[in-house]
């Protein structure tokens, strides 16, 4: 998709380096630079400090591929394209808060700022970051990666500046969150309510923020003396249904939690169905605290509405984008990192004033 802030139309003067040009800059043939900018300058055994000088004067100079600039820089220089890169798995729905996001930055700006939404598989970024499109895109924004993903990018460089979405790195720019409290967040308040039995409703440890929103919430009661027990780690696939399922399981056990913590707000409302089925009373015979990425509207109009840390998906989405304009155009340099705070949501899943009786 494509979106416009206010066009602005003048003459173009500018004449566009080449990779010729590049070329000539640092010492090496022209094929060493196509390679390079390719993105297969590790395949083709060209050094990393070959590839790594090739990539700043490119960069320095502003290159944008002939394909790239007669479709792209029709302004002469006052126009950019950015890709956003986004899973193609259970988080494609929370893309909308994100889009919002990125739509309110870019009106921001007098100059047209073209957005395409990219679509890659978890652990395929390489495969989709290799092809042709990505030569025609002045900035990336990556949502979503992998431990394989992260792995390759540290391990590769760009002729255009990236930006990773609520990941960390010393090498590319990071708008990103304190993950690991978030779930500390969400155990202390159970705890403080006097809850010592709670259960955990995870997709998938695999993905490395929910890892580490569970690895904080189990730390809490490990250090109160409550450790959480395997059994007491519900797994699920990424679908609502799967967690209706696991929710009736739980609730026919001889022990059920006290407390649910449940790592997205879509297997939290497949809990409050599950419950709602089987006669479980919430938050009286079970609380349920979740971590918000989809609407807020969704979570506050569900019945009960539900607690949650609110992870202000659409104010990252602009701090990307106000990052990656800034890289662009050479207004900030790397290391960058920006901090987001998320919002506590006491809802009547989990309400404040409400104590757990003693087991």
């Amino acid at each position: 998709m494509y979106l416009y802030g206010r066009i602005i139309i003048k003459k173009v003067t500018q004449i566009m380096p080449t990779i010729k040009d590049i070329a000539k800059a640092a010492d090496v043939s022209i094929a060493t630079v196509s390679i390079v900018l390719n993105g297969k300058g590790k395949e083709r055994k060209i050094s990393g400090e070959t590839q790594k000088r090739i990539l700043e004067i490119a960069h320095k100079m502003n290159y944008v591929p002939n394909q790239s600039a007669k479709k792209l820089r029709v302004t002469g220089g006052d126009s950019y394209s950015v890709a956003f890169y986004w899973a193609t798995d259970f988080r494609i729905n929370y893309l909308a808060r994100i889009t919002l996001g990125l739509q309110r930055e870019i009106m921001k700006y007098d100059k047209p700022i073209h957005l395409t939404v990219v679509p890659y598989k978890v652990d395929e970024l390489q495969k989709q970051l290799e092809v042709e499109q990505n030569r025609f895109f002045n900035g990336i924004i990556i949502a979503n990666m992998s431990e394989k993903d992260m792995e390759y990018l540290e391990n590769s460089d760009f002729p255009c500046p990236i930006v990773l979405f609520n990941r960390t790195s010393e090498k590319y720019g990071c708008v990103t969150m304190d993950n690991y409290e978030i779930g500390r967040s969400v155990g202390r308040h159970l705890l403080n309510k006097g809850c010592i039995h709670p259960g955990v409703l995870t997709h998938d440890t695999s993905f490395p923020i929910m890892r580490m929103w569970m690895d904080g919430f189990l730390e809490v009661f490990a250090q109160a003396g409550y450790p959480v027990s395997d059994d007491d780690i519900f797994l699920c696939d990424q679908s609502l249904a799967d967690a209706v399922k696991v929710c009736k399981e739980l609730i026919h056990r001889d022990r059920m939690p006290q407390a649910l913590f449940c790592e997205s707000d879509v297997l939290a409302h497949g809990v409050l169905y599950g419950c709602h089925n089987e006669g479980i009373s919430i938050p009286h015979d079970l609380e349920v605290f979740t971590v918000g990425i989809t609407m807020p509207e969704i979570n506050d109009f569900s019945i009960p509405s539900l607690s949650r840390i609110d992870i202000p998906m659409g104010k990252i989405g602009e701090e990307c984008m106000k990052m990656i304009i800034d890289l662009i155009e050479k207004k900030r340099t790397l290391p960058l990192v920006t901090y987001i705070e998320g919002e506590k949501i006491i809802a009547d899943s989990s309400p404040e004033n409400r104590s757990f009786q003693p087991l």
